[in-house]
């Protein structure tokens, strides 16, 4: 009855923290999705509505300056008009009539130009305003316009002015003048061209700038050029608040909600200033607020209700896990009721393979740590060969007899260090150095029983001696090739020992020049004797160290020597895996 009601409890306290888990992860997750869909559209809005009033504003001055630059080639054109020239030059009156028709010609084709008017030198007007005579000469050649073109080879853009000439006080347009030469360079008088200041309101009227938005421009001298309430010309302080918009730059004015861009229109010296309202894009945020906030809410409760029927149905089954699990000491597998989510069935699984798997690395362990202590007991028996240490007394023996005193005091310091190499104090793991001196006295010693028959060489890098590796893994390979490669040949042998790196890899190798064979399998010996009991055990050692991929690989065949590599890893025994796939034999 108390493990019951204890039961009941677990499962209560469960459901409980199970649920208002699955109910703050749900809100979180919402809120976040919420925050970030409204954030990221609002701000694909704010960048397409910008996007499209920069190019809009672009597309306007970009038309402006083309119709500026048609004006201003025209004006060039009629500057250089032969018969006015002429007519300036002189005081040939039957001209006026071809040029009248010219400057008739002008006003047809271009509905904006308002007026055309050639004041010359000393005084003379010919203009298609039939109120202009050479009383008003004088006056004119005194403004801004005339003054400007005198010298200049270019034509003359100004600002919006009045018309001096004209009596109606709204008579607002912008000019192009151009000054007129003979062939010598010589001033014979003005072009003055007169635009209509509605020619630049029609080029601007695709633009939607909002309630509060307006578009102005401004020449390179500071002076308003256009305006669509030409009161801004008159008062001085709306014409400042102008200045102070340029100053400010492409900008966004968040308190007023107010877009700022500006671009410079070519071949006119002005810059096209927009200023754009953004109250329908905060209409827009608003709509998308409104919409997230119920699509969350939406969720939210969606959430609670799957919530809800997730941890009913979830805490039976978790039970039957937990209860299982708190005897994992046993090792033993646990089984869940039916009808329970697949995810729990699937868990209870993965729980059931990993105590096997436990079992079988546990016997593996216990393998492994037979297959180590046997491997050692056989490094033990390889050091101290007794047909070794019996030729080798042998050819002391033999030296003593001819009283060769100092060779037998070499290979007797030499068979010395061989075997205190052999033992190091014990220890299993020694430096490259000490595993390369330990063969090189090996071999000292055949050489001193072989003589010319057996010649060698050990090379190693000086960066790689530090290195630390198995002891007694070269001289079994050593033995091998001496015994079992050249000792059956009939000519000289040699034996080639090196040591390279590459990359996380140490790589040892024997290479000598004897009688070859063909291998059975990676770790096989030349024969069933000692040297493949050698072989195996090394090529064991190095696969207990270092894992699967190291260990020893064999390359020969009849008559072509042998070759035998031993692959190690640069880290110690113990510290973390390089993941790299080994060296092949073509490295």
């Amino acid at each position: 009855m108390e493990s019951r009601c204890k039961l009941r409890d677990w499962l209560r306290r469960f459901g409980v923290q199970i649920s208002l888990f699955f109910l703050g992860l749900g809100l979180a997750a919402i809120l976040a999705l919420s925050v970030t869909v409204y954030y990221v559209a609002a701000d694909l809005l704010m960048k397409e509505t910008v996007s499209k009033t920069h190019d809009l504003l672009d597309l306007s001055g970009n038309n402006i300056a083309t119709y500026i630059a048609r004006v201003k080639g025209e004006s060039n054109v009629f500057a250089n008009n032969s018969l006015l020239r002429q007519y300036l030059a002189g005081d040939d009156e039957s001209l006026r009539g071809d040029l009248m028709d010219s400057i008739d010609e002008l006003l047809k084709n271009d509905s904006y130009i308002k007026s055309i008017v050639v004041v010359s030198k000393d005084g003379r007007i010919l203009s298609n305003e039939e109120n202009l005579d050479m009383s008003v000469s004088e006056d004119m050649m005194k403004e801004d316009w005339y003054m400007e073109s005198i010298h200049n080879t270019m034509p003359v853009l100004t600002g919006a002015r009045m018309q001096s000439f004209s009596s109606d006080k709204d008579n607002w347009v912008i000019s192009v003048s151009t000054e007129i030469t003979d062939p010598s360079g010589e001033n014979l008088g003005v072009l003055l061209m007169d635009m209509e200041y509605s020619v630049v309101e029609d080029h601007l009227r695709s633009l939607d700038l909002g309630a509060d938005g307006c578009v102005f421009l401004i020449n390179d001298k500071g002076d308003l050029v256009y305006h669509k309430d030409t009161s801004y010309f008159s008062v001085p302080d709306k014409k400042e608040q102008l200045l102070e918009r340029l100053a400010m730059g492409d900008t966004y004015d968040k308190k007023n909600n107010l877009l700022t861009y500006q671009t410079k229109i070519e071949n006119t010296g002005w810059i096209l200033v927009g200023v754009v309202s953004m109250d329908n894009l905060k209409m827009l945020e608003q709509q998308l607020f409104e919409a997230v906030l119920l699509m969350g809410s939406l969720l939210f409760g969606a959430v609670v209700l799957l919530g809800v029927l997730f941890t009913r149905r979830l805490a039976i089954p978790m039970a039957d896990l937990e209860r299982g699990m708190t005897e994992i000491e046993k090792l033993a597998e646990i089984s869940v009721r039916k009808n329970s989510f697949y995810e729990v069935e699937l868990l209870a699984e993965h729980y059931n393979r990993m105590i096997l798997r436990i079992r079988e690395l546990m016997r593996e362990i216990s393998d492994k740590e037979e297959t180590l202590h046997q491997a050692e007991l056989n490094a033990l028996v390889s050091q101290i060969n007794p047909h070794f240490l019996y030729n080798t007394l042998d050819t002391i023996v033999w030296m003593a007899e001819f009283n060769d005193s100092a060779k037998v005091i070499a290979l007797t310091k030499s068979l010395a260090a061989f075997f205190r190499l052999s033992l190091n104090g014990g220890r299993e793991l020694v430096s490259v150095a000490d595993e390369l001196e330990h063969v090189r006295q090996y071999l000292y010693i055949q050489k001193e029983r072989y003589g010319d028959k057996l010649s060698y060489e050990i090379h190693a890098p000086e960066e790689l001696l530090d290195y630390t590796v198995p002891k007694i893994i070269l001289q079994p390979i050593v033995e091998n090739s001496i015994y079992h490669g050249i000792k059956p040949m009939d000519g000289l042998g040699s034996i080639n020992v090196t040591v390279r790196q590459d990359g996380p890899w140490l790589i040892f190798t024997v290479e000598d020049n004897g009688v070859g064979f063909v291998p059975e399998a990676p770790t096989d010996g030349r024969s069933s004797g000692n040297g493949s009991v050698g072989l195996n055990n090394v090529d064991e050692r190095l696969k207990l160290y270092y894992g699967q991929d190291c260990g020893l690989s064999i390359s020969s065949a009849p008559g072509e020597g042998c070759t035998v590599r031993l692959v190690l890893k640069t880290h110690l025994p113990g510290a973390a895996a390089v993941n790299q796939e080994p060296p092949s034999w073509n490295r």
